[in-house]
């Protein structure tokens, strides 16, 4: 498991920053920088971009099982993140489908 943070919050599985998965996946099959990747579990928030802190605490955890077909990604391995901390983020200000968010962990192999 990986310890996740998501800066996401139009997602309905965002709760104070942590995702409400125990598992997400992470698409990219060709990136080569992290706006090349995308959150494929990212669901819209219904009602606006609000963090509604506390509606998922309960099932919100940064130990996240994180799957991931970004194949040039230094921390990929067997189509599984391997990095210990990851950061998913948006590529714009109010994300609000899929293709706006990015891994902000990924890094290129050597």
């Amino acid at each position: 498991m990986n310890k996740l943070k998501c800066s996401v919050t139009t997602c309905q599985h965002n709760a104070d920053l942590l995702c409400s998965l125990n598992k997400i996946q992470v698409d990219g099959p060709a990136a080569q920088e992290s706006r090349d990747t995308c959150c494929v579990s990212y669901a819209e928030r219904k009602g606006g971009a609000s963090n509604l802190a506390g509606v998922y605490s309960s099932s919100a955890t940064e130990n996240t099982d994180i799957q991931c077909s970004a194949e040039h990604c230094a921390y990929n391995s067997n189509r599984k993140c391997h990095a210990e901390s990851v950061k998913v983020a948006g590529c714009t200000s109010d994300p609000c489908v899929v293709s706006e968010t990015e891994c902000a962990t990924f890094r290129p192999r050597a």
